[in-house]
C-alpha cells in the first residue's frame, strides 16, 4: 500500500491504517529507536507507541512523508525513553 493511501485510512479513522503502517515501516521505526536505546524490548515498546501517537496526530497533520513523521515520532519516544533511563541512574 502506497504512503498516501495509508494517509488517507488515517486520516478517514480507519483502524486498517495502524496495520498498514505497521507493515510497511514497523522495521524502520524499530531500528530508528533500537539504534537510540540498544535494548529489544524499550525499541519495540517505542515502536508501539509511534503507530498510536501516528494514530492520534494524523487527523489535524497531515504528513508529505510518511517515513519521516513516523522515524521522527520513533525518535523522539526513544529519546524521552533514553532520558528517563539516565535520570533514573542518578
Amino acid at each position: 500500500m502506497e504512503d498516501e493511501q495509508i494517509i488517507q485510512l488515517f486520516w478517514d479513522r480507519e483502524e486498517q491504517a495502524i496495520s498498514a503502517a505497521q507493515e510497511r515501516y514497523q522495521s524502520y521505526c524499530y531500528a530508528v529507536a533500537n539504534n537510540i536505546l540498544q535494548d529489544r524490548q524499550d525499541a519495540e515498546e517505542c515502536v508501539n507507541d509511534t503507530f498510536l501517537n501516528a494514530w492520534n496526530a494524523i487527523p489535524p497533520n497531515r504528513p508529505r512523508v510518511l517515513s519521516a513523521f513516523l522515524g521522527t515520532i520513533a525518535r523522539n519516544l526513544a529519546f524521552s525513553c533514553w532520558r528517563r533511563q539516565q535520570a533514573e541512574k542518578r
